[in-house]
C-alpha cells in the first residue's frame, strides 16, 4: 500500500508546496476553496500535532487574573468565548471566524507565522498556545499558557486549564461547560451503542475538482478527527496506518476499502464536483460503489472546541441514513 508517513518537521513541511508559509496572508481571499481548507486545516490541526504531545500543560505563574489574551488558535478563541472571558480576547488567529464577535478583535497572523510586534503592541497579559509549540513560548513577550487541543479528551481538559487561571466563577463556568459538553458527547454516544462500527476514511486535504483523487491526506490514528469518529459510531479505516495524518495513493484508498468517506470541503460550495472525484477508484472502493461519500463543508469540522456535537451529530445522521 502506498502510504507516506507526517514524520517531517514542520518546518520541512511548510516549505514544501502546497503548504508554503508565503501563502497564509491571502489563504481567505486568495485561494480556492479547497486550498481554504487545506490551510485552515493542517496548520490548526495537522501542524499543531506533528510533534508528539504527553498530555501535559505548564501554568504560568500570575500575581493576579489576565486582563488581554491573545489566542493563537480558531479553537482556543472558541473556547474562551464559551467560559465567558472572549471579551478579553485582545489579538487572535488571523483564521478565526467564529464565534461572528471575535470579527472585532486584532489579528496576529497564523500559528507559523505570528507577527510579535503586533503581539507587543497589544500588551498582552497572556499568551495561549497549543503545547506541540513549546518553542515559540520563548519569544513571545507575555506569560505562555500551554494546552493540548490535538485530542478530544486535550480539549474538554483545556477547559479546566484555562478556567484555572482565573479561579472563581469563571473556574466555575469552565468546570460546567465542560460537563455540558460531556454531556452532551455521551448523549451521542448512545445512539451508537450496540451497532457495528461503520469503517470510514476522513479526507482531510486532496486536490479537488481534477476529475480524480490525488494528493490525498486522510486522518490517523493520532487525530481530533479520529476522536470524532469514534464518538460517532465509526471505526476509522486509516487508524492501523498510524500518526496525525497519513498520505495515501488512490491504491492506498482501494487497499483501505472504505465503506464510507468523509470529505473536509472547508467553505467549499461545488459538492457535487468534489464528489465526482472518487467515482474515478470505481467501485473497487466500498463507500464509492454504494455512493456513501459525505462531503462536510462546515468550518467546525476542523475546529475541535464547543461546536464538536455539531460535527458528531451530523456524521451519526448520516450514518443512521444508510441503516435498512
Amino acid at each position: 500500500m502506498a502510504v507516506r508517513m507526517c514524520r517531517a518537521s514542520k518546518k520541512k513541511m511548510m516549505n514544501n508546496k502546497p503548504f508554503h508559509v508565503s501563502q497564509l496572508a491571502g489563504a481567505l481571499d486568495g485561494v480556492q476553496c479547497r486550498g481554504m481548507s487545506r490551510l485552515i486545516f493542517l496548520i490548526f490541526v495537522l501542524f499543531a500535532g506533528c510533534v508528539p504531545s504527553d498530555n501535559t500543560v505548564s501554568s504560568p505563574v500570575l500575581t493576579e487574573p489576565p486582563q488581554r489574551i491573545i489566542s493563537t488558535l480558531p479553537s482556543i478563541t472558541e473556547v474562551l468565548f464559551d467560559i465567558g472571558v472572549g471579551n478579553l480576547i485582545v489579538g487572535d488567529s488571523l483564521y478565526t471566524k467564529y464565534p461572528p464577535e471575535s470579527a472585532t478583535i486584532d489579528k496576529i497572523g497564523g500559528l507559523f507565522d505570528i507577527n510579535r510586534e503586533k503581539i507587543i503592541s497589544l500588551k498582552p497579559d497572556l499568551i495561549i498556545l497549543p503545547e506541540e509549540n513549546t518553542a515559540l513560548r520563548v519569544s513571545l513577550p507575555a506569560p505562555v499558557l500551554l494546552v493540548n487541543h490535538s485530542t478530544l479528551s486535550g480539549m474538554l481538559d483545556s477547559y479546566l486549564v484555562i478556567g484555572g487561571i482565573f479561579g472563581g466563577d469563571i473556574l466555575t463556568t469552565a468546570q460546567r461547560k465542560r460537563q455540558e459538553l460531556i454531556g452532551r458527547l455521551d448523549r451521542l454516544e448512545t445512539r451508537t451503542k450496540g451497532k457495528k462500527p461503520i469503517r470510514t476514511l476522513i479526507c482531510i486535504e486532496r486536490s479537488g475538482g481534477t476529475g480524480r483523487v490525488q494528493n490525498l491526506f486522510v486522518a490517523g490514528a493520532d487525530s481530533f478527527l479520529n476522536d470524532v469518529i469514534t464518538k460517532a459510531g465509526g471505526e476509522n479505516a486509516a487508524a492501523s496506518v498510524g500518526l496525525l495524518a497519513p498520505q495515501l495513493s488512490a491504491e492506498g484508498v482501494i487497499h483501505l476499502a472504505p465503506e464510507v468517506i468523509i470529505d473536509l470541503y472547508i467553505g467549499g460550495t461545488n459538492v457535487t464536483q468534489s464528489e465526482s472525484d472518487w467515482q474515478s477508484l470505481g467501485d473497487s472502493v466500498p463507500a464509492v460503489k454504494n455512493r456513501r461519500i459525505l462531503t462536510l463543508t462546515d468550518d467546525f469540522a476542523a475546529i475541535p472546541g464547543p461546536r464538536t456535537p455539531m460535527l458528531i451529530e451530523k456524521i451519526i445522521r448520516y450514518f443512521e441514513s444508510m441503516e435498512p
